[in-house]
């Protein structure tokens, strides 16, 4: 996995999660194990617990806009997942190319 997990003070970051919990997209172990990471840091999971956040929570990240190549931040990385991989920028200069 490309991305950096040592994120987890940054807001925007924990927005994310948030996301992910609020949308529905995580349930049981990955919801519970996800709270934990917003709420103590990555470093507070045992190994067997990291590897389910990022095989759960892995799915739905997007390091790199599918069209422009550019690093996608935490703060467009939901958006990301629903658009194609698309940074928001992209994703709105897709519309406009229609």
């Amino acid at each position: 996995m490309g991305f950096n997990y040592s994120m987890e003070e940054d807001n925007d970051y924990n927005d994310f999660l948030q996301s992910l919990i609020d949308n529905g997209h995580l349930e049981g172990a990955a919801e519970g194990i996800t709270k934990k990471v917003i709420v103590e840091g990555i470093d507070s999971l045992s190994s067997k617990q990291k590897w389910t956040f990022q095989k759960n929570v892995g799915e739905y990240i997007t390091v790199e806009c599918t069209r422009g190549g550019c690093d996608i931040p935490w703060s467009e990385m939901y958006e990301a997942y629903d658009n194609g991989g698309m940074c928001n920028w992209c994703a709105h200069m897709d519309t406009k190319d229609d």
